[in-house]
């Protein structure tokens, strides 16, 4: 006699099980349908491979108070994955701003980059008039797209990495002021004085343009701008101007500065400066020295040495006088 129980106890346990594996073999469906990667995903990494001041072909040498001037960062994925939808941006302390004076300086690499491979971008930086020569480490921030292939589906991830640049600032302008006079080198409140100088192009191919010299100080009484346009290269050009010294000015030295601002055929602005010195000293007159009164017995011997310097000759006298 078969028991009904037992049976259906075994039923409900098979149907339980079947119920169980179908599940599961539904969600591995799944999975395999979202395609896991072929390999395990890790952060991608990034090294600098250039960072360099050019326009196009022509490298530029960065000096202080230049304007305008790209910096191309070429960047290597030293990464196992393939990258995609690289932003960069550059996080600027002094000496650098961004061309309107901020602290980003953002910009976007097209593409993607394979493992090995580089990917290069370009931001416009300014550099202060006041930075030193040297070596400057800035951070860089990148954000990027991981590709993930697997079966059926391709996934991107977003992944972030930081990395330093190196960027070189130098010394040497372009266009050096030299021979600078200062005529008269010291002057009274109220004076004029004559300041000249000369500029040239040290470039050895490449002429500027939009060339201004300004020559300011706190001793005169305005600031005088003086517009040169193009100079070509290993062309002397002269500048000069006269100035008023202010009244009532102090005695001292006196600072005065001139600054030669112009424009290469890339829009890039480059500064050069000189500072020379000015004595402003308040001319005094002294009383004349008044002799003393002298009386008649003074009188009478001074007549007498005269005389006898006349007659006698100069050694007479002064045996006489002794």
């Amino acid at each position: 006699m078969i028991d009904f129980k037992r049976c259906l106890s075994v039923f409900l346990l098979v149907l339980i099980v079947s119920g169980f594996l179908l599940f599961s073999l539904d969600e591995s469906a799944k999975i395999s349908a979202q395609g896991p990667p072929y390999f395990p995903l890790q952060p991608s990494w990034f090294k600098v491979v250039v960072a360099k001041w050019n326009a196009g072909d022509i490298e530029i040498n960065a000096a202080p108070g230049d304007t305008n001037i790209p910096l191309t960062v070429s960047i290597q994925n030293i990464g196992n994955s393939t990258v995609t939808g690289i932003s960069e941006t550059l996080v600027l302390q002094s000496p650098f701003t961004n061309a309107s004076g901020g602290k980003l300086a953002k910009s976007f690499c097209e593409g993607s980059v394979s493992p090995g491979s580089t990917g290069t971008t370009s931001f416009i930086l300014n550099i202060n008039r006041d930075a030193g020569p040297g070596e400057y480490v800035l951070a860089m921030q990148i954000d990027y797209l991981v590709i993930a292939s697997g079966v059926g589906q391709t996934l991107y991830i977003a992944q972030q990495a930081e990395i330093n640049v190196s960027v070189l600032v130098g010394s040497t302008h372009y266009v050096p002021i030299y021979s600078v006079n200062v005529l008269p080198k010291q002057v009274q409140p109220s004076g004029n004085i004559t300041v000249s100088g000369n500029v040239v192009d040290t470039a050895t191919s490449s002429s500027f343009y939009n060339t201004n010299v300004s020559i300011s100080s706190p001793a005169f009484t305005k600031t005088t701008f003086i517009f040169i346009g193009q100079i070509d290269p290993n062309i002397p050009r002269p500048f000069s101007a006269t100035f008023q010294v202010q009244k009532n000015l102090p005695n001292g030295t006196y600072p005065v500065t001139i600054i030669v601002t112009y424009q290469d055929t890339s829009n890039i602005g480059h500064f050069s400066s000189s500072v020379v010195t000015l004595r402003v000293q308040q001319q005094t007159f002294e009383p004349p020295v008044r002799q003393s009164e002298r009386g008649p017995i003074e009188i009478l011997i001074s007549f007498l040495r005269r005389i006898f310097d006349f007659f006698f000759g100069s050694t007479i006298a002064t045996v006489w006088r002794n």
